[in-house]
């Protein structure tokens, strides 16, 4: 299966990653072929992240090309994902180009800090970025705002969540 033929832009192949991570990750499914789907959609989206590294969505849903080189490598996104799907408790946030993270990150600080995440005071929320991402706008804008301006999806983790999905996984 081409799990990422219909992903038009770097959006598109980390919002799919995530929720194919949710659905085949083995820490999360019971799928006793959960190793090697996960393989498969690893090198999946290794070659799909390496063709639309440079190609986005912005909020009206029109597709660019950036022309600024990426310094973000298909491994950290998946890294990233893969410790945060078997942590409780977290809404994930892909907002634009940036991973925030919400919800109960308290006991999971050290964690987030060790994936480079970043603490937002006037956000109440964890960011992480590809570097030359960052912004210069001194934090003046809301969640709100930045999710209005550059689109969002979302996924909440929870146990009551995890539960569900294992279930449904189950069959």
């Amino acid at each position: 299966m081409n799990y990422f033929k219909d992903c038009l832009c770097i959006e598109d192949v980390k919002t799919l990653y995530k929720k194919l991570c949710f659905k085949f990750h083995p820490d999360v499914s019971k799928d006793p072929n959960a190793n090697e789907i996960m393989k498969e959609v690893n090198k999946q989206y290794d070659e799909a992240f390496k063709r639309l590294k440079n190609v986005f969505r912005n909020k009206e849903g029109e597709i660019y090309e950036d022309s600024k080189p990426v310094s973000e490598a298909p491994e950290d996104f998946r890294n990233i994902i893969s410790n945060l799907i078997i942590l409780d408790g977290l809404k994930i946030e892909l907002i634009g180009r940036w991973i925030w993270v919400s919800g109960n990150t308290k006991e999971h600080k050290e964690t987030l800090k060790s994936l480079k995440f970043r603490w937002c005071k006037n956000k109440g929320a964890w960011s992480w970025h590809r570097t030359e991402d960052s912004t210069v706008s001194k934090g003046g804008y809301t969640l709100n705002e930045i999710r209005d301006k550059y689109g969002f999806t979302v996924y909440e983790n929870s146990k009551s969540t995890k539960q569900k999905h294992l279930e449904a996984v189950a069959g």
